[in-house]
C-alpha cells in the first residue's frame, strides 16, 4: 500500500509499505482523510519542538479489520482517530495534564498519511477511536483534533473572556476564534500578515481583521476604551508576536501560546511589562479524548461549520504538492488528503 515517508531533511515520499498487521485487540482503518497540520510542515521542514518521523494524524476513515477480543467496531464503520493517548492514572492525567503523560505518544502505524493505519490495541482500549454519523464527512471529521486542540485551550483561559486578539489565522487561529463566539467573547480582532486570510475572515465576519502592518494596537484599545483585550493568543509560527500580545493585553489579562515555536526558539521580552500588568502567560498542547468529544460534539451539533475553513483538497497520490501548498500559506488555509475511495 501507499504510505507518504520522510525519506531525507524536509523530503517526503510516496513510497509502498506492507498494510499492517491487525494483531488481537487492534484496528485496520482505511483512511478517509487526514489534514495536513502545521506541526507536519514542522516536522518536515524546519526543527519542531516535538519532533516526529510520522506525519499525518488528523485522520479519519472506515474501518476494514478488527482484532480479536474487539467489541466495540466492526468492519465498515466510519470512525475519527484520536492518534494520542494518555494512561489516565498518572499523577499528570489525574490532575488534568493528560498532554503530558508519558504514555501520551503517536502510536499509529504507519502514519495518517497511508492508505491504510493501525490502531494499536493500547489506543483502542483507552477510547481512541470515535463512530461518526453518515451525515458527517471524512473531510469534517478529519477537522476534530486540530478543533479539540483548541477546545483543550479555552478550558484552560480565564472565564468571562469578553475580548481576545488573535495572532496568526491558520487553522488554529480561526478555531479560536469560532471557539471565542462560543464561549462568549463578544469582541475578537483577527491579526495576519496574510491578506488571503485576513479576506477570508471579513467575508464570514469571524472577526474583525487587522494586518501586522496596520496600526492594530491603536485600534485594539480604542475598540476596547483604552483597556485592552482580555486575552491575547499567538497562533502563529512566529514567537515574536508574544510582544505585540503583552502590549496589547489588558492588566490582569492573559496571553495563549498556542503556535508551537520551534525548538530552542528564544523571544527577548521585557519581563518588568509582564510583571508590572500582572500578565498570565499560558501554553497549551494538543488534547485528550475528554476534549476530543467535546469537539466532536459541537462539530456533529453543527454549532460550527469546520468546512467552510477547508481550502485545498488533494488525493494521496498528490501528497508532495498538497504539503507544498499548505508550507506556502500563500492562498490556504486547510489542506486536506483525500481518499478517492
Amino acid at each position: 500500500m501507499k504510505s507518504a515517508q520522510i525519506t531525507d531533511p524536509s523530503i517526503v515520499s510516496l513510497s509502498e509499505v506492507p498494510i499492517p498487521v491487525c494483531r488481537d485487540g487492534d484496528v485496520l482503518i482505511q483512511l478517509g482523510a487526514c489534514g495536513i497540520c502545521g506541526s507536519d510542515i514542522t516536522n518536515i521542514f524546519g526543527s519542531s519542538c516535538k519532533p516526529s518521523i510520522k506525519i499525518g494524524h488528523e485522520i479519519s476513515g472506515k474501518v476494514v479489520k478488527v482484532g480479536f477480543g474487539v467489541k466495540d467496531f466492526q468492519v465498515g464503520d466510519r470512525v475519527f482517530v484520536h492518534h494520542h493517548t494518555s494512561c489516565n492514572d498518572c499523577y499528570l492525567c489525574k490532575n488534568g495534564n493528560e498532554t503530558m503523560c508519558e504514555r501520551f505518544t503517536d502510536s499509529l502505524y504507519p502514519n495518517g498519511l497511508s492508505e491504510m493505519f493501525l490502531l494499536p490495541k493500547w489506543n483502542v482500549v483507552q477510547g481512541c477511536l470515535f463512530k461518526i454519523p453518515d451525515s458527517m464527512s471524512f473531510e469534517n471529521a478529519s477537522l476534530i483534533e486540530p478543533f479539540a486542540c483548541c477546545v483543550r485551550a479555552w478550558k484552560k483561559a480565564p472565564k468571562d473572556v469578553t475580548s481576545v486578539a488573535i495572532f496568526g489565522l491558520g487553522t488554529i487561529g480561526i478555531f479560536h476564534a469560532f471557539l471565542g463566539r462560543i464561549f462568549g467573547a463578544e469582541k475578537i480582532f483577527c491579526i495576519d500578515m496574510n491578506e488571503f486570510r485576513l479576506g477570508f475572515c471579513r467575508q464570514r465576519g469571524i472577526g474583525l481583521g487587522f494586518n501586522t502592518s496596520d496600526d492594530y494596537a491603536g485600534s485594539i484599545f480604542s475598540e476596547t476604551d483604552g483597556v485592552g483585550v482580555d486575552l491575547a493568543i499567538v497562533a502563529a509560527p512566529d514567537m515574536s508576536a508574544i510582544k505585540d500580545a503583552i502590549r496589547i493585553v489588558r492588566k490582569g489579562g492573559s496571553i495563549l501560546i498556542m503556535g508551537e515555536p520551534e525548538k530552542s526558539d528564544v523571544v527577548d521580552i521585557d519581563l518588568s511589562v509582564v510583571y508590572g500588568k500582572e500578565i498570565s502567560i499560558f501554553t497549551s498542547y494538543a488534547a485528550s479524548n475528554n476534549d476530543v468529544q467535546h469537539a466532536f460534539d459541537l462539530i456533529k451539533s453543527k454549532k460550527i461549520d469546520v468546512s467552510q475553513i477547508i481550502t485545498h483538497r488533494f488525493s494521496l497520490d498528490e501528497c508532495e504538492k498538497a504539503l507544498d501548498v499548505a508550507k506556502q500559506r500563500r492562498d490556504s488555509i486547510k489542506v486536506v488528503i483525500v481518499n478517492a475511495d
